[in-house]
């Protein structure tokens, strides 16, 4: 089965996939507000089986519940991931992987995976 770990944004989305147990960062992707960034994720999303979107708390988490619900209808198999520390953990993991600041700075993919690591840890 074919994962997409998703870290929405309303700037920049980070992405992640995986074939098995273990979730890779994969790409980011930007653009011009929430709806363009949907349209991006689901030609990104093709190819997998299942998508996997970090929610967090607050107004953005009521923002990505309604990208959730719009890819629903769109007809892609959506689970619902707590997103809660993945950013900070995946600092954390890019700096013990030694990358440099700027690198650092677009953490976005490794949030992704992150995200798409703890849900499959949890199945």
């Amino acid at each position: 089965m074919k994962y997409l770990g998703v870290d929405f944004g309303i700037k920049r989305v980070g992405l992640a996939r995986s074939e098995g147990d273990l979730a890779s960062p994969w790409k980011i992707i930007e653009g011009k507000g929430v709806w363009d960034l949907v349209e991006k994720i689901k030609s990104e999303a093709e190819e997998f089986d299942n998508i996997v979107i970090g929610v967090p708390e607050g107004r953005m988490g009521e923002t990505v519940k309604k990208v959730v619900k719009k890819l629903k209808k769109e007809g892609l198999n959506i689970e619902e991931a707590d997103e809660t520390l993945s950013t900070q953990n995946a600092a954390k993991l890019m700096v013990d992987l030694g990358l440099s600041k700027k690198k650092r700075r677009e953490n976005d993919a490794y949030s992704a995976s992150e995200i798409l690591q703890n849900y499959l840890d949890t199945k």
